[in-house]
């Protein structure tokens, strides 16, 4: 993983250098399909800014770009909420990534199987599961089809 550190409107220290460095180096353990992070770190000079402490970032991964941004009263504070964030984003990229993997193998996760199990255990075909079909259990081995409820 390649990481680089820009500030725009601030002089970069060692210390804020190798904080940044410690908090963004955790994500790597974690996710290992990060090829690229550039993170901004800039203040604001307008005094009506109540959040003058800005923390960008630009990740750069398989098959996308994501960027964050977080502002804070608090340089470092800003930084630890970035690198939160990137977690979350980076976290929901992997579960839609593993997601497509599973559709282009001819699984959906959203009908995981539905259709199939429909007909072949009751012998409901695909029209009546278009209209609407319902299935109440009564007894835990028998299970009624009914269409009793639905609007059209």
């Amino acid at each position: 993983m390649k990481l680089i550190i820009n500030g725009r409107n601030i002089e970069l220290t060692d210390a804020i250098k190798a904080y940044v460095t410690e908090k963004v180096g955790r994500l790597e353990h974690h996710y290992d399909f990060i090829q690229e992070i550039h993170v901004f770190l800039s203040v604001e000079k307008n005094p009506r800014i109540s959040a003058s402490q800005l923390a960008e970032a630009t990740v750069v991964v398989n098959r996308a770009v994501l960027r964050v941004e977080v502002s804070s009263d608090d340089l470092y504070g800003s930084i630890d909420k970035l690198v939160d964030k990137v977690e979350r984003v980076l976290s929901r990229h992997k579960t839609k990534l593993l997601g497509r993997a599973k559709s282009a193998k001819g699984e959906s996760i959203r009908k995981a199987g539905t259709e199939e199990d429909a007909e072949t255990l009751l012998g409901v075909d695909e029209d009546d599961l278009l209209q609407g079909v319902f299935l109440t259990y009564e007894d835990q081995e028998e299970a009624e089809v009914t269409t009793e409820g639905y609007r059209s």
